[in-house]
């Protein structure tokens, strides 16, 4: 595996429709620990400062681009099982762009010790070498 690209966004769900219209944020652009970041705040923003203190409080959307070598193929077959539609299923290793998304809080960007007892953060495959074009937030 190798890492492509990191971002961070502030603001965004991993669930398109709850997002809106990116006209509805004022944007700005940073990064944290090297990686670029962007800040979505609503234009009617109602949000509270002691809304940080929920448990399912969760404003970071991280992003990551990975390249995956493996010898496991992800294919896509027809409703009877008969023709594949994308990919193939011969024993050749294949590499892929995988891009997963996870909506973290502001502890789970202090969480980089590799320990086995870390909950998970439920990552999602949101883009799959670029077919839905890296998957747009709005």
């Amino acid at each position: 595996m190798k890492c492509l690209k990191v971002e961070i966004h502030s603001g965004l769900n991993v669930q398109r429709a709850q997002n809106g219209s990116e006209a509805d944020y004022n944007i700005t652009r940073s990064s944290i620990l090297g990686a670029p970041a962007k800040y979505y705040v609503p234009k009617n923003d109602t949000r509270h400062i002691l809304d940080t203190l929920k448990a399912d409080h969760k404003p970071y959307l991280i992003a990551v681009t990975m390249l995956i070598e493996s010898p496991m193929k992800m294919y896509v077959q027809n409703q009877n099982y008969s023709k594949i539609l994308f990919g193939s299923d011969d024993h050749e290793l294949v590499k892929n762009v995988v891009r997963f998304e996870a909506n973290v809080g502001y502890t789970d960007l202090l969480r980089v010790l590799p320990v086995d007892n870390k909950p998970s953060l439920r990552w999602k495959i949101t883009d799959f070498n670029n077919l839905m074009n890296e998957n747009p937030y709005f």
